[in-house]
């Protein structure tokens, strides 16, 4: 499992019954407790994307929650791994133009370069993270968009993280995390 508190609370929640829709706000105690149920049987805490990666293509586990592009990497290879999407998590990401700017118009214009259909298909092409704009589907062949998070058979598996609750207790969920590990 994922050595940080992100997404792993969420995920002992969801191992412990909570429905995705209900995971926020984040009951700590209940998470901690089934973390504590689940602990012995976790082979490896990973601290890396690469270091799944390495584990998926060498056998040396049998299931791993990580970010997709990381099992894609040995899909594309051939390896035997497959994505179960349900019960997933996703993070937005974005652009942000500081106020005042020197150079504002110019990151309007990447932005928006970056935000075309076309773009993000061709961007997914060699990346499998989810386009943002659903019009990029009409560019990406089937057999790439069934590895997408973002395509709309995969979304409706799949539960956006909470920027806000994270915003407010993460240090407060790191602290106890990184504590919980030594126990």
């Amino acid at each position: 499992m994922h050595k940080h508190p992100i997404d792993t609370l969420e995920q002992a929640l969801m191992a412990d019954g909570v429905p995705p829709e209900k995971v926020y706000p984040i009951d700590m105690d209940r998470a901690f407790k089934k973390l504590d149920q689940i602990k012995p049987h976790v082979d490896v805490w990973w601290t890396g994307g690469a270091q799944t990666t390495q584990m998926l293509q060498s056998g040396e586990v049998d299931m791993i929650p990580t970010w997709n592009g990381r099992a894609q990497v040995v899909i594309d290879a051939g390896g035997p791994v497959e994505i179960e999407w349900n019960q997933g998590l996703y993070a937005l990401e974005g652009w942000v133009i500081p106020k005042g700017a020197p150079k504002a118009e110019l990151g309007k214009k990447f932005i928006k370069f970056t935000a075309n259909a076309k773009r993000q298909a061709e961007f997914v092409s060699q990346l499998p993270y989810g386009p943002t704009n659903p019009k990029a589907y009409d560019y990406i062949p089937k057999e790439r968009a069934k590895y997408l998070p973002t395509a709309p058979e995969n979304l409706k598996k799949i539960t956006q993280s909470s920027t806000e609750w994270w915003g407010s207790n993460k240090e407060k969920a790191l602290e106890r995390f990184n504590a919980w590990l030594l126990t």
